[in-house]
């Protein structure tokens, strides 16, 4: 969790909520590493700018399965040995590096989320999620989001009681294996909606609260750390196509708190400045964001790839034609649609903003793929050949940056991570 102050989660929150009654009132930023950039990116500015760093890796983007996830083809071991290595450079691994907080969770944790899986019977899909929650405390991850929310197939049945039930079995599981382990206490997330969309009232977020703690605390488990809940925020295509509900995000972290519980926001990307600005007022604990940051790399690789063919032409590395077909083939493009932009394949390559939008949304699920991957070598290489640019990755880290620092400034996330040590260190 932290390489330098032995801070928990459940110390990140308590302290995050005593800054706030002081006045000092921040939000912290959970960050989807989609691509080994924003690996490395986030880790940089942590330490530049004095924030806790949040990794929320899907079950997706960082895979126990055969060939990894789609970053890097990363397992949970080797995501956490990249992040190490990261760190190490650095110099993030001795006694007199600065304070620096890190937490790795796994984003989505229950069945049914993967694409390979959304057909599995109630058994075997349970079994796929108690493998991946296994390896990942093996692995040294620290955060565990429990998410039953994802539609089983028909032949399931599934309702919220059932969905309370399994949450807690989740949880229970992982708490047995971590002790057999003898791994150090982890925390949780919990939830019983589905992450985007409207959101819920405030009689049943708390409803649904109450009854899974009351579950929770019937089985003699550790209290979760955040609860998941909806404040309208929806990702398609390159906008936030939800309507954000001000009551619901200024009412449902209050409700949040009561339980003594951070509230965490998901689907945080591309909402204005104004509405991140009053995240931290509203109490919101945290914000996931990953899609628009991976978009910005994605736009940077595309201006680069630009600027080559205008010099290049024909010989060129043709990055946006093998990034375009790959996502295509590879990307699961169309759950990023909108309803009024439902085209097939055959209809986008005849509309070039649309290709353009969509390669743009989905480029980071194919970074590595090898005709990609080759491509971007072979771009970076032709520009600094041909005096065109002498560092282009550093300008790629640079837009990333950029992105990510929206949100950093908005939270009030600078210099946070002195404060929350400073506080944890004086007691609650």
């Amino acid at each position: 969790m932290s390489l330098k102050d032995n801070v928990s989660l459940v110390d990140l929150v308590r302290a995050t909520q005593k800054l706030a009654e002081k006045g000092d009132r921040i939000t912290h930023l959970g960050i989807c590493p989609m691509s080994e950039e924003l690996i490395r990116a986030p880790i940089e500015l942590a330490l530049e700018y004095d924030f806790p760093l949040l990794f929320v890796a899907s079950r997706n983007q960082v895979s126990e399965d055969e060939g990894g996830g789609y970053v890097m083809r990363l397992t949970p071991e080797s995501f956490i040995q990249k992040i190490l290595e990261v760190e190490n450079s650095l110099g993030l691994d001795s006694e007199s590096s600065p304070d620096y907080l890190r937490c790795v969770g796994v984003d989505h944790c229950g069945p049914w989320y993967k694409e390979r899986e959304k057909e599995l019977d109630e058994e075997e899909a349970i079994k796929s999620v108690k493998r991946t929650l296994a390896v990942c405390l093996k692995a040294g991850y620290s955060g565990f989001h429990i998410d039953c929310s994802f539609k089983p197939p028909l032949s399931v049945e599934m309702n919220e009681e059932k969905m309370i039930k399994l949450t807690v079995d989740l949880i229970e599981f992982t708490e047995r294996k971590r002790i057999a382990l003898k791994k150090r206490p982890v925390s949780y997330e919990i939830g019983t909606e589905e992450t985007a969309g409207k959101s819920i009232s405030v009689e049943h977020f708390n409803l649904s609260i109450k009854s899974m703690l009351s579950e929770i605390k019937k089985r003699k488990l550790p209290e979760p750390v955040f609860v998941v809940g909806r404040t309208g925020a929806e990702i398609k295509m390159l906008e936030n196509v939800g309507e954000f509900d001000y009551t619901a995000a200024s009412s449902l972290p209050e409700v949040s708190g009561k339980f003594h519980l951070g509230f965490n926001e998901h689907n945080a990307d591309y909402l204005s400045n104004p509405i991140l600005s009053l995240h931290p007022h509203y109490g919101i604990t945290a914000a996931n964001v990953g899609p628009s940051f991976a978009a910005e790399q994605t736009r940077a690789l595309l201006t680069l790839a630009e600027i080559e063919e205008g010099k290049m032409g024909k010989d060129s590395s043709n990055l946006y034609e093998i990034m375009s077909e790959a996502v295509f083939k590879k990307a699961p493009f169309h759950k990023w649609l909108r309803r009024k932009d439902e085209w097939t394949v055959d209809e986008l390559q005849e509309k070039s903003a649309e290709l353009r939008a969509v390669t743009v949304v989905c480029g980071h699920y194919v970074y590595y793929d090898e005709k990609v991957k080759e491509a971007i070598d072979r771009l970076y290489n032709n520009l600094r050949k041909h005096g065109l640019l002498e560092n282009p990755e550093a300008y790629v880290m640079k837009m990333v940056k950029k992105g990510i620092m929206r949100y950093v400034d908005a939270f009030n996330l600078r210099g946070s991570t002195s404060k929350i040590i400073k506080v944890t260190k004086s007691g609650f």
